[in-house]
């Protein structure tokens, strides 16, 4: 912890105390900022007094300014420190200094150094013995009020300086009474210096603006003596990385009258020896040369008037836009724009109460805007109604000034969701404005920006953009050089083009924006954490992460310092650090952080604000990912409704808020109902963009997800190819858009068993998602396990995993604590490693997910739906190595946690069901799996009754089980209802039918029907003549299968007849020329080895036929030479 103090530029000086009394000394020497280690308490105080007098000496805050850019560009809205002290100095000398202004600076001081007897001595001796003539030696005697007034103008402390006017108001007097510098000196010209330190950055700072002036915050002294400055700049200190400098400063005659008090140090020894000349408050300097001695750097520099010049060019400016401002009003306003808000509110509200009638509407007006900025709206409405009414008064009648107010009142009513309304103010504003300002005038371009803004926030970009950039064009005509009422609107442009999705262009405005932002305000004003806060958007939005948290993270600072932790400008910034969290899929965090924004939004606007409607939704898409779908449909519902009710036109909302719901509902497997909500999105958003749009892009895929899902993979490929298409016309910068599409069509395709075209599309995502993101982003992690199950589904498994475990690396190097996303991809290459058979590899991969899922928590239904897919993939693996009563165990346990999380009829529920009774019909427990495979019948019925091919199979497996018990009745009626089924809906799809039948043959043989096997036998036969003739090896089959039955029934002859023809298919299928063992391979191993085998069987029938024995030894020979060639011994052993 010490050594990362030591780093931190606003801590000067470390001291430590030791209760123990045991700390090592050498602690002082190994960090820079370290004063020294203490035991007793007395002895730290003396230290830190001395180090404070030290730094007072050796320390001073400089500003510059380059006084050519001052003089040639409009200087109205800056807030330089150059204007701030030299206004000061004209107030506070306006300011009273009465005996009430006296009573209530002792009265701060006493509060201010409560429990510090020393200092109250010294305050009852300023009341006894205090007069304005001793104002010089009271304040370099550096005690009271000194530092406080050295603290409080080095931060710009508008509300201390009040407290202190009554010395205030003598000690800046002093400098006009010439009486202080009647003091004999050789020349017309003196060269004073003044000796001090400088960090190194500060010194850089100098270099920098050489030539440029130079401001002090506070006071200035210096020294006649050459020799004392540098004896203080060369003083030892502790802090080894401080620079000694010297300032040089040249005076003439002239500067004495303005600028100079000469203390008369030899009167008062006592002071330091820097203190013999005092410079005053609003002294500005010209930087004119830095030079290196031996062991220090010597600062040349002499006072100008080019300080005042530019004061004067900021007021003509200012007049230019609002005439006739008083100084006192404009040094209020210019606190408003510096950010002092609070301390812009008391002194306004202290001018308020001794104004005159003519300051009177400006101090409301400046309060209204005050309060406006603090988001405190109804107290803004009424000081600028206030304001308004007196401005429009007929003793007055500044009509054109009441339009400045009418603006404001739009922009209050906008932030509260008053769209309507603040676009009518802004309409009045504008047409009173065009009857007093020629067209290219500032107050018509800010009326614009102003309709621009409506225009936005109601989602009508086009109408936006063209607003922004007139009144963009009107500005540049009128300032010429850049200016914030520029940066303004190049805000609302950048933001135009992000609702286009053109990011680049977005993030190119809010850098011109910040650029001359930067330059206006102060280091950390809340203006600049407004901007940060878009581009920190714009990157999120690009999927740059890091770099979003970085700019957030800056902006959210600066906010901090500015703002309670509960105003409603920190939760936009919440909002914003919820979203990046969203996008690198740390949903709860993101729950989180949308949440704390939400209550903050909920105390500051209407129930029917329209960021609450934002809120809601990004709350809802929170839950959603969370798997709490319920949730996410309540708070989408809730946006909904408030849309409809309080915002109908804004269809774009609408619309993605239909989306939203689709979403939900996608995800509760109520396809053809989400594929309505996204309909209705998509008619809406044609409306809305009649040229085309990006968001329509993503609601087409939207509608292909829900297709996909529902296995309509040509319709699901059509809107996907649909929306790639329209990515590419309108968005075709954004790379992770198209990338995006390329890879969802690449999964369709996959499951259309088309590899070669998936990987096409996969390549394609992957060389985009480089050239947008990046080698290591995490959107390639998703392409390249898309890429390895192509690989995998191609049987090229080595290069899968390989592929597989790169996306792994990218994804461990973003989330090194570990994540859901991780486990997924253990999962997959998991997958991959099972698909090649490598049982063990796979089982060690899934158990690798499931540490590190309880690892991570789960929390969620999210994280608790992996951990279940996670066991059921063990199960799994385990049943595929015929551990079954193990697999048993593991898909009992993801059972257990979907019914949890899903509904009892949701297909993950029925899936399961599935993969447990199959395991327990290994194990012979039949009335157990008979139960999960009606329960699963049951469910697929009732999710998608239509989607017969599921149910057949439902059906087929029953019919199995109860096959398998010997109960071939109640097999026949499933294998019927199957068959029924088939034959009805899929009536071409002659294979399947055709394996029905036979097993419904099956089933009538062991029944004993053999007349009823043989006819289903018979129409399965001539399916396949008709419509499956290649496949030769299932017509021997089938034929084979006639000539048991006939065999059962001691018709030797017709099942001979039978058995012959299948053999001399089998022969030419596998036996011409004893086919190699290459051959029998390569051929479908069922088909092969039951050949074989009715070959044997046909041997058999020849061998009952014969009478005597004189050609049994041929038979068997026979059958030896077919049980070689098949490999089937330990078959034929089995079944004899």
């Amino acid at each position: 912890m010490l050594f990362q103090i030591d780093t931190l530029p606003q801590i000067n000086s470390i001291f430590i105390f030791d209760f123990d009394k045991n700390q090592g000394k050498e602690l002082i020497y190994q960090h820079s900022k370290f004063i020294g280690i203490y035991t007793e308490l007395d002895d730290l105080y003396s230290s830190i007094e001395e180090q404070i007098d030290l730094d007072d000496e050796l320390f001073q805050t400089f500003s510059f300014f380059d006084q050519s850019e001052y003089l040639t560009h409009d200087l109205s809205k800056q807030t330089s420190d150059l204007f701030w002290y030299q206004f000061f100095n004209n107030i506070i000398l306006q300011s009273s200094s009465d005996q009430l202004a006296k009573n209530e600076m002792i009265d701060f001081c006493r509060q201010y150094y409560q429990n510090n007897l020393k200092y109250l001595k010294l305050i009852d001796d300023f009341e006894r013995e205090y007069s304005s003539n001793k104002v010089i030696q009271w304040y370099l005697n550096k005690s009271l009020p000194y530092k406080m007034i050295k603290r409080a103008l080095q931060i710009k402390d508008m509300d201390q300086q009040y407290a202190l006017r009554y010395f205030m108001c003598d000690l800046v007097q002093s400098f006009t009474d010439q009486h202080q510098n009647k003091i004999p000196y050789d020349n017309e010209n003196l060269t004073v210096y003044r000796g001090m330190k400088l960090w190194n950055d500060q010194l850089k700072e100098f270099k920098k603006n050489e030539r440029k002036l130079l401001l002090s915050h506070g006071f200035l002294t210096a020294t006649r003596h050459r020799s004392d400055a540098l004896n203080f700049a060369g003083k030892s200190i502790r802090q080894t990385n401080l620079i000694s400098v010297v300032f040089e400063i040249d005076l003439n005659s002239q500067d004495f009258n303005k600028f100079v008090i000469f203390t008369d140090i030899d009167k008062c020894n006592k002071y330091s020896k820097q203190d013999d000349i005092l410079f005053s408050l609003d002294i500005i300097f010209q930087l004119d040369n830095i030079e290196f001695y031996e062991n220090f750097w010597m600062i040349k520099m002499h006072p100008t008037n080019e300080g005042k010049a530019i004061l004067k060019k900021y007021i003509e400016d200012t007049h230019r836009q609002i005439e006739d401002l008083s100084m006192e009003i404009l040094f209020g306003r210019l606190m408003l724009d510096m950010g002092q808000w609070n301390q812009s509110q008391t002194y306004f509200e202290r001018l308020l109460i001794d104004s005159n009638s003519t300051d009177q509407a400006w101090i409301e007006y400046s309060l209204g805007e005050i309060h406006h900025l603090k988001s405190e709206w109804n107290m803004a409405r009424k000081y600028y109604d206030r304001a308004y009414y007196r401005m429009i008064d007929p003793k007055q009648r500044r009509i054109k000034d009441s339009a400045l107010v009418l603006s404001d009142i739009g922009e209050t009513l906008c932030e509260q969701g008053k769209f309507e309304e603040a676009m009518n103010y802004h309409q009045q504003a504008l047409t009173t404005r065009k009857e007093y300002y020629s067209s290219h005038h500032m107050h018509i371009a800010t009326s614009l920006r102003n309709i621009g803004d409506i225009f936005f926030i109601q989602n009508k970009n086009d109408e936006a953009l063209s607003y922004f950039q007139q009144a963009l064009v009107i500005l540049e005509k009128y300032y010429k050089y850049p200016h914030i009422d520029m940066g303004k609107c190049l805000i609302g442009i950048g933001l135009c083009f992000r609702e286009k999705y053109n990011h680049e262009k977005a993030l190119e405005y809010h850098r011109q924006a910040i650029e001359i932002y930067e330059k206006y305000y102060p280091l950390g004003h809340v203006y600049i954490a407004v901007i940060l806060n878009n581009i920190a958007d714009l990157l999120y939005r690009q999927e740059k992460y890091n770099e979003a948290i970085d700019i957030h993270q800056r902006a959210l600072k600066i906010q901090k310092k500015c703002y309670s932790f509960d105003h409603i400008l920190l939760a936009s910034y919440l909002c914003m650090i919820a979203l990046i969290n969203h996008g690198l899929r740390n949903y709860a965090s993101a729950l989180e952080l949308f949440q704390q924004s939400l209550t903050i939004q909920q105390s500051y606007y209407t129930s029917s604000h329209v960021n609450l409607i934002y809120n809601l939704n990004n709350i809802g898409d929170a839950f959603h990912r969370l798997g709490m779908f319920d949730d996410a449909m309540n708070f989408h519902q809730q946006a909904l409704a408030m849309l409809e009710k309080y915002y109908p036109s804004f269809q774009a909302s609408i619309a993605f808020t239909f989306n939203r719901i689709g979403d939900v509902l996608c995800s509760q497997t109520k396809y053809d109902e989400a594929i309505c909500y996204h309909k209705q999105a998509l008619m809406m958003q044609k409306n809305d963009y009649p040229s085309g749009h990006a968001n329509i892009a993503f609601t087409l895929k939207n509608i292909g997800y829900a297709l996909s899902r529902q296995e309509q993979f040509d319709e699901a490929l059509d809107h996907y190819q649909e929306a790639l298409s329209i990515l590419e016309k309108h968005c075709p910068y954004d790379l992770g858009f198209i990338s995006s599409s390329l890879n969802v069509i690449g999964i369709i395709l996959i499951s259309q068993e088309k590899f070669d075209e998936a990987m096409d599309y996969f390549q394609r995502a992957l060389e985009n998602q480089k050239c947008y993101y990046g080698c290591d982003h995490l959107n390639l992690a998703d392409t390249l396990t898309y890429i390895s199950t192509v690989l995998c589904r191609q049987k090229k498994y080595d290069e899968s995993v390989i592929t597989c475990k790169k996306a792994l690396e990218i994804q461990e190097k973003y989330y090194p604590s570990g994540h859901a996303t991780i486990a997924i991809t253990l999962n997959q290459i998991g997958w991959l490693l099972q698909s090649e058979k490598k049982y063990d590899e796979a089982l060690r991969f899934y158990e690798q997910a499931q540490s590190l899922l309880i690892n991570i928590g789960n929390s969620y239904p999210s994280d608790q739906w992996l951990m279940a897919d996670t066991l059921r993939n063990i199960g799994y693996v385990l049943y595929l190595q015929d551990k079954n009563e193990e697999a048993v165990v593991y898909q009992q346990r993801a059972l257990s946690i979907k019914e949890k999380i899903l509904s009892q009829d949701h297909t993950e529920i029925m899936s399961i069901c599935i993969e447990i009774s199959r395991s327990l019909r290994c194990q012979a427990k039949y009335t157990d799996a008979c139960e999960f495979q009606q329960r699963a019948l049951t469910i697929q019925e009732k999710i998608n009754p239509l989607n017969y091919s599921s149910i057949v199979d439902r059906l087929n497996d029953i019919a199995n089980i109860f096959g398998d018990q010997g109960k071939y009745d109640e097999a026949l009626l499933y294998q019927q209802r199957a068959l029924g089924i088939r034959e009805e809906h899929y009536s071409s799809d002659h294979k399947n039918i055709a394996n029905d039948l036979i097993s419904i043959g099956y089933l009538r043989m062991q029944l004993k029907q053999y007349d009823e096997a043989i006819e289903v036998y018979q129409r399965a036969l001539s399916i396949r003549d008709e419509f499956c003739s290649s496949d030769q090896a299932a017509i021997a089959n089938n034929l084979q299968r006639i000539g048991y039955v006939l065999e059962k029934q001691t018709k030797y002859d017709d099942a001979l007849e039978l058995r012959q023809k299948a053999l001399k298919i089998y022969e030419t299928l596998y036996l011409d020329g004893y086919a190699s063992t290459e051959v029998l391979d390569q051929l479908n191993a069922t088909h092969a080895v039951a050949g074989i085998l009715y070959g044997v069987d046909i041997c058999f029938v020849f061998n009952r036929k014969l009478s005597d024995n004189e050609n049994r030894e041929e038979v068997q020979n026979s059958v030896k030479e077919l049980l070689k060639k098949s490999k089937a011994v330990k078959i034929y052993d089995n079944n004899e």
